[in-house]
Formats: C-alpha cells, structure tokens, sequence
C-alpha cells in the first residue's frame, strides 16, 4: 500500500477558530484522518501540511513510526523555534492518519497497534473557556453547571482574562486576579464540593502574583491549576509546583520529547499535558508518556479541539500506564457530535474506547458540507496523478 495525496478539511467550528482535519489517500482505496486545528496560524500549517503530503507520497501509510522519521529528518528539528509549532502540527495531524489507515489495513482498531487497551473507556473532563460566552461569574456558573448537567464530573475553567504579568508597577493590579477568583467561587457554588474543578491561568501571570492567586483559590479545593507562569520559566514553575499545595499541569504547546525533557526532569508540574495536535501525534504523545512515566509523573493530554484529535487521544489514553484525564472541548458547537460517524458520545464524563479499525470513526460528509470553509479548493488538495 502506498499513499497518494493528502487533503484537508477546512470546518467553521466557531468564532474562535476553524478545525482543521487531514484526509490521506492511499491506493487500497483506504483513508486515514488526522486533526491539525489550533496552530497558531491554520494558513501556514496548511501549507505545510500540502508539502509533507508530498513528501510521504509513495510511502508504507501502515509504518507511521517510520514515517514520523522520516518527516522530521532524524533529528527533530522541526520541534524547534516559533516555526515549530507549525511544523509539529501538521506531522502530528499526518501521524494520526496514518495511525487510522494502519488499524484499516489489518481490520483492528489503533490501540490494539499500540499495545493494548488498558482500559475501556476514558475519563473526560469539561473544558468550559470556548463555550463561554458570558464572561461574568453568572455566565461562568451557569456554563459549569451545564456541564454537570450533561454528565461531566470534571470542569476546567479559563478565569483570569484581564490579568497580565509585569504589571506590579500599576494600581489596581490585583482587580483582575479578584474578578477570575469570583467567576471561580461562582463556578464552585454552582457544581457543589463534589465535583473536580480544574482552572487554566494561560501563564498569565508573574511570580509575586501568582502566590497571591494561589492564596486566593486554596479554599476552592482545586482539582489541578494549570500554567500559571510562562512556560519559559522552568524554574519558577518547579517552585510554585514544590510550595504551593495545589496540584500543577502544563506543557500543552511543547513538541516531541525534547520540549518537554526539562518540565519532566525538574519536575515543573505534577502533571504534563502533551497535545496529540502538537506534540507529534499518537506517535510521539506515547513516547513523551513513557518518559514521565520514568519520573512517576501522569499524563492528561491536552484537546480542547474537533473529534477526530479527541478520538486520536482517546487511542493513545487507553495504551497509556500513567494516563489521568483527557480534555474535552464543551460547548462550542451544537453539531460536534454528529460531524464524525459513529456520532461522538460522551456518558457520564467518560469516551467508550472504540472496537471499529483504525481510530473507529469517519467524518459525516453532510454534515461536514455544511459547515466547512471551500473545501476542496486546489489550495486544500494535492493529489498524485
């Protein structure tokens, strides 16, 4: 079997962004998808996308290991610089496909390629930031209890939206840290003491302003608090992660093992958060798991995107030892679920670990054709002729 060509899906998921789905071709008439959404910037991970699909073209799709090598030289080095992210997202995306048409090929769904499926179902947790909409302490509880209501016994929240670190000099610099802390206290009293409440600070904020913040949530009883400080600072984050009290995540933008090598080894958070998007698909997420796993350190890969990285990730959560808990995107979209057939369905917080081949699902071509941004323009093709 040999791949030829590549295309994309372009889907209007919301204002905050399209997703971005990968179609390999092969000529077993065989295809495999793969999600690229959330680069950073959807034209240039296009563009790469349209040159690596012509750098695989004629290769073995049911070797991805072999593949992934060879896209990124050996090396690695596309897991490097500001272009990195570009790069590790479209061999990411490419690396789920082929994942996809190696489970078709042999008729067993992916996990069985990778090992074995540890358990059968996935524990989810309710990201609540792109559904939010009403950005007061009203709309933040009225969006956790939502999830609640729909099965979720996990919430994470994305408070802080005027807080900005650097800014110790100005009056007035602890009004947005007090207005995130009443969007969570409202968040908390809406879904009682039993359910975990996770909380996403996007590295917005600096050293001094963070220990006040942490002050500031321990009544709370946090699940986890996730990227406090920008991610650069290593040091500063293992300290918070030793002293604070609270259970600390991160790492979702870093690509390959490399990037993620000084967060595991001076242990900057309790809990990494590789993206199956970003960090080298199905591939190297696995790779990136057993070197915490070495370190006793669990994983919860970041999602908060379409179905198909979703089910890309509920593959690799079920092979994984230390997986803990995987994102998902609550709210976005009323027809998520149906964009992908078997329809996604999430039960009481938890993904079923599909029995179909390869990752289990195909994109619902109605429903894609309504939603989706020119597709099949020349831009978004390229096939072999």
């Amino acid at each position: 079997m040999k791949v030829t060509g590549l295309r994309i899906v372009d889907v209007d998921a919301s204002d905050r962004g399209h997703w971005l789905f990968v179609v390999v071709d092969t000529d077993a008439g065989i295809t495999g998808l793969g999600e690229a959404s959330q680069s950073g910037n959807d034209r240039l991970v296009q563009a790469a996308l349209l040159q690596m699909g012509e750098q695989i073209e004629g290769q073995d799709p049911t070797q991805p290991e072999v593949v992934w090598d060879r896209l990124v030289g050996g090396g690695g080095s596309v897991f490097s610089g500001k272009s990195g992210r570009v790069g590790a997202t479209a061999i990411s995306a490419i690396d789920q496909a082929l994942w996809d048409i190696a489970g078709k090929a042999l008729d067993v769904p992916a996990w069985r390629l990778l090992g074995g499926r540890r358990r059968q179902r996935i524990r989810c947790y309710a990201n609540l930031n792109r559904g939010t909409k009403d950005r007061s302490p009203e709309g933040f509880a009225r969006q956790a209890a939502a999830a609640v209501a729909a099965g979720f016994r996990a919430v994470k929240c994305t408070p802080f939206d005027e807080v900005r670190g650097g800014l110790a000099d100005r009056d007035g610099v602890e009004s947005g840290l007090d207005q995130g802390v009443a969007r969570l206290q409202a968040a908390r009293e809406a879904i009682g003491g039993e359910i975990e409440l996770l909380v996403d600070c996007h590295c917005r904020f600096d050293p001094p302003l963070a220990q006040k913040m942490v002050e500031k949530v321990k009544p709370l009883n946090l699940y986890w608090l996730e990227e406090p400080l920008p991610r650069e600072q290593v040091e500063a984050m293992a300290h918070i992660t030793a002293h604070c009290g609270i259970t600390t995540a991160g790492g979702e933008p870093f690509f390959g093992r490399s990037g993620f090598h000084d967060y595991i080894r001076r242990r900057a958070v309790h809990v990494i958060m590789p993206d199956v998007k970003h960090a080298g698909g199905i591939t190297e997420l696995r790779r990136i798991a057993q070197q915490a796993e070495l370190e006793q350190i669990p994983v919860a890969p970041h999602n908060p995107a379409g179905p198909v990285s979703t089910m890309a990730g509920v593959h690799a959560a079920a092979t994984i030892h230390n997986f803990l808990i995987l994102e998902w995107a609550f709210g976005e979209v009323p027809w998520r679920g149906q964009l992908v057939r078997p329809a996604e369905l999430v039960e009481d917080g938890y993904i079923a670990v599909p029995d179909g081949a390869g990752l289990g699902i195909e994109l619902d071509e109605a429903v894609v054709a309504a939603h989706s941004i020119a597709a099949g323009t020349p831009e978004q093709t390229r096939s072999a002729q």
